[in-house]
């Protein structure tokens, strides 16, 4: 397991901020942590605990996992969400489950891919 970046880490924070429209000291607010601590997160100044990083994930509506890796390792919200409405669209129990049954079938072969 590498080093954690926080410099990258910040930069994510960051570009989940600007993507909101919102000033530093608003995300603060939104996350329920000093303006300044905040600054210093962005800036990869400062290490965070995990109760800090899940205040993060729900004030900015960004997933842990893309915060802490990026894209390259999280899928979209829109993306899931797409999916799901696919299988939720099923006219009949029988076309939901074979939605289910192609799901499950990729999932167990996506590396071989």
């Amino acid at each position: 397991m590498g080093n954690i970046n926080y410099s990258k880490i910040g930069e994510r924070i960051k570009a989940a901020r600007t993507s909101l429209f919102l000033t530093q000291e608003q995300a603060a607010e939104r996350c329920d942590i000093t303006p300044s601590f905040y600054g210093n997160i962005e800036r990869g100044n400062k290490k965070m605990s995990v109760e800090t990083l899940v205040k993060i994930s729900k004030g900015l509506k960004i997933s842990v996992d893309r915060i802490l890796f990026g894209d390259a390792a999280s899928t979209s919200d829109d993306e899931v969400s797409h999916i799901c409405q696919a299988v939720r669209q099923a006219h009949d129990p029988d076309q939901y489950k074979k939605y289910l049954e192609i799901i499950r079938t990729l999932a167990g072969i996506i590396d071989r891919l």
